[in-house]
């Protein structure tokens, strides 16, 4: 392989920045306009919507003290960013996956990756297959991750292709109207991969949809998640009698998350027919994962030192981030060209890299910043439901602008990233998975407001709903769920967005107007049964009935002037409305005085209700028909 700088193409008029860097550049490669290119042997391809995180060497922070020039050598470790295809040179391992890979885009139209969180899905597919494709030539490739908003993130990577000579304006654009139109139905996927061939009838093309699971973690509608992956079989379906396909999607799902994709028959179907599970690498493939990179850079291990990672690493999937991270942890570490058993203890080792990073950076903070970051790191974790916990994109938005100056921060020490959504919102991320497995202090919080944050992912689908339904009434809380989101509302508002806030304040508003009708509604009922209840008036008895209705009526005024903000005048009130709606014999100016009265109070009574003698506690009203009963 080549390691001369290949030199930057000429890009579409996309008003894209794009940063290319050859093979031993040692810049940032992050494609800050969503498009990445992949170098491999000299031949160029372009990613679309591929957001490449490449990790800079800091210099002044390598300890080395031999050889002039040794601290300025790239870093060939990817710490816990996966490899992509710029990497592709440093990617080792995974030879005999790759192969079955490749192979299957011989035949098959849709290629579902799963393994565990940490086994290298996306490095396989990024840095292994869409290189070998590129070797063999005539590729397009365009990349997507489902989101909160799978559609759209569909119709973003189809865009470059699908309009080639679009701004990239007209390019958000014209992807938000494609997304209107795959969800109503107006236009089809497979029409728009027609266009996609037609406009390049020389190439096939690879559609990466990476971090799968994010149809299950971040959609929170079953109806859009039904919809979407409707759209994709009913476009990628191999069929046994077709050799090659124009079009190929790969999708790399976690394999914890099988289970959700396997209970939609559909999709189901699909996975055990032709899904490709990721195995875990054997002794020597870790042993090439470790040794190849430094070699190619010319250094080397101190004797056993490989012996002594290996056995540190075992043969669990999950541990390849933890053991990328070590290694580059271990390479600023390095004496000279070589490293070194003490260095390996210096980083605490394969299993201890990760947590001493995180900690040192938060020992750093002072106590308000600890407890912001804390409140940041909380919201970046989806708690798991038969699952691991997994990551959460937030907005800038959520996490409050007085926050991002820390998130920047905390980008810089590699334990979170930062980008941008479909609607140029900047977002953050954890880094990856691996630090909330391995980060005591994340962990710990967690497990202290894992109730709260699974309570909140819960509001945030109503939420999603509501917003959804032009903020209908309808969609508000009620009920259980109401008292709940207002008790949390209490004891945690400084961790709940705007947003979230307005949605529980909206919701008890709306209750306060149910009730204020209720009670209308009741007082009419009770008032017009005394005024048109059909007594007889004329019968005039005895003064005795009528002396008692007015003492009663009397210490019912009474009662209410006393207590302006209680409610029990109003329910003697209609105590003694019932009475005298039983006493034919009541005289009119005694009727006129207690309806009068009743009148007084209903109309400016400004209490909530105050039911009593119940067991539990009450957060609602209602009347039967009959006028008889509230409750």
């Amino acid at each position: 392989m080549s390691t001369e700088p290949t030199p930057q193409p000429k890009l579409p008029s996309s008003g894209i920045q794009q940063n290319v860097t050859g093979s031993n550049n040692q810049s940032v490669g992050e494609m800050s306009g969503g498009t990445a290119f992949g170098t491999v042997e000299g031949s160029i391809s372009i990613i679309y919507n591929y957001y490449y995180h490449r990790e800079s060497v800091d210099s002044e922070s390598i300890e080395s003290t031999d050889s002039v020039g040794d601290e300025n050598l790239l870093c060939p470790y990817r710490g816990l960013f996966h490899f992509g295809p710029n990497d592709a040179e440093y990617f080792f391992g995974r030879e005999v996956f790759v192969k079955e890979l490749f192979a299957a885009t011989q035949s098959r139209n849709f290629i579902p990756v799963l393994g565990a969180s940490g086994s290298g899905k996306s490095s396989v597919v990024l840095a292994g297959l869409v290189p070998r494709l590129i070797q063999e030539g005539d590729w397009l490739f365009t990349h997507f991750r489902p989101g909160s908003e799978p559609f759209h993130a569909l119709a973003q990577a189809l865009v470059p292709l699908y309009e080639p000579d679009k701004n990239t304006t007209e390019r958000m654009h014209q992807a938000r109207q494609l997304a209107e139109y795959f969800v109503n139905g107006s236009v089809l996927l497979k029409d728009v991969l027609s266009q996609i061939e037609h406009n390049h009838p020389n190439h096939r093309v690879l559609l990466i949809a990476d971090q799968f699971e994010e149809l299950y973690t971040l959609c929170s509608e079953q109806k859009v998640r039904h919809s979407f992956l409707d759209t994709l079989l009913a476009s990628f379906q191999s069929s046994p009698s077709q050799s090659q396909y124009n079009h190929v999607l790969v999708a790399t799902m976690r394999a914890d998350f099988l289970g959700n994709a396997l209970s939609y028959p559909k999709f189901g179907e699909v996975l055990r027919n032709a899904d490709v599970k990721i195995r875990s690498m054997k002794r020597e493939e870790l042993r090439e994962v470790i040794v190849k990179p430094a070699d190619k850079l010319g250094v080397n291990f101190e004797a056993g030192l490989v012996k002594r990672i290996l056995n540190d690493v075992d043969s669990q999937p999950g541990n390849l981030p933890l053991l990328e991270f070590a290694l580059t942890q271990l390479w600023k570490q390095r004496r000279g060209k070589q490293l070194t058993h003490a260095g390996y203890e210096k980083i605490g080792e394969v299993q201890g890299a990760l947590a001493r990073h995180a900690d040192e950076n938060y020992r750093k903070l002072s106590d308000i910043e600890k407890e912001q970051v804390r409140r940041i790191f909380i919201q970046l974790v989806r708690p798991g439901e038969g699952t691991e916990d997994t990551r959460r994109l937030a907005t800038k938005g959520e996490l409050s602008e007085a926050n991002w100056g820390l998130v920047k921060q905390l980008a810089d020490a590699r334990l979170v990233v930062t980008s941008r959504n479909a609607q140029e919102r900047e977002t953050v991320e954890v880094v990856h998975e691996a630090l909330i497995r391995n980060w005591g202090e994340l962990r710990q919080w967690m497990n202290t407001n894992r109730e709260f944050r699974a309570w909140q992912e819960r509001l945030r689908v109503g939420m999603y709903q509501w917003q959804n339904t032009q903020r209908d009434d309808g969609a508000l809380l009620r009920g259980a769920a109401l008292a709940e989101a207002e008790e949390k509302l209490k004891e945690h508002q400084n961790h709940l967005p705007q947003d979230e806030q307005d949605f529980i304040r909206a919701s008890i508003a709306s209750r306060q107007r149910r009730y204020w009708f209720n009670v209308c509604i009741v007082s009419s009922v009770v008032v017009g049964s005394l005024l048109f209840g059909g007594v007889s008036w004329w019968n005039l008895d005895a003064n005795k009935k009528n002396t008692y209705l007015i003492s009663e009526n009397s210490k019912v005024r009474a009662l209410w002037l006393n207590n302006r903000s209680k409610i029990p005048a109003l329910k003697e009130s209609i105590k003694v409305g019932k009475e005298l709606q039983k006493e034919s014999k009541a005289t009119p100016e005694t009727r006129m005085r207690v309806v009068a009265s009743l009148r007084e109070i209903v109309y400016g009574i400004k209490q909530r209700n105050s039911l009593e003698n119940h067991g539990s506690e009450v957060w609602g009203v209602a009347f039967s028909p009959d006028g008889n009963t509230i409750a």
